[in-house]
């Protein structure tokens, strides 16, 4: 199944594109991330865990993304429990002096074939959607 949430955010694509690659901010920018490990960086390639407050407790992922400049792509090797299989990519469109519309794009499929995936998909947007609206806030406040 896929999800989308997007939004559009007052700041240059550069700008915002560089916020969302640098994972080691991750958790000042959003609140339910405890911490990251970055594995591997090499500018267009990132490998990482990451620790996240859940309603059942921690949960820690482990991914892979690929820096394309305009795009971010995201593999999840370790997925939250309720997954089989999670990927996708956040792009990032807006003349070069913004506003920039950040599109958030994922792809998963529940370990539980019985599992109801549109309640898991209103999940996943909400927080999409939440992860969205913080890292536009943090992007609008550093281009003060």
């Amino acid at each position: 199944m896929n999800v989308v949430e997007e939004l559009t955010v007052d700041v240059p694509p550069g700008e915002l594109y560089a916020l969302y690659c640098d994972l080691e901010r991750w958790p000042e920018v959003l609140d339910d991330v405890q911490s990251v490990e970055v594995l591997y960086a090499d500018g267009y390639q990132q490998e990482f865990t990451m620790t996240v407050s859940r309603p059942g407790g921690p949960e820690t992922v482990r991914g892979v993304r690929y820096c394309r400049g305009r795009a971010l792509e995201l593999c999840q090797f370790t997925t939250p429990p309720a997954l089989s299989r999670m990927r996708g990519v956040w792009t990032f469109d807006g003349p070069p002096q913004g506003p920039t519309t950040v599109r958030a794009e994922r792809e998963f499929v529940l370990r539980d074939p019985d599992a109801d995936e549109d309640r898991f998909a209103g999940v996943l947007r909400g927080f999409l959607r939440h992860n969205l609206e913080s890292f536009g806030e943090a992007a609008r406040h550093a281009h003060r």
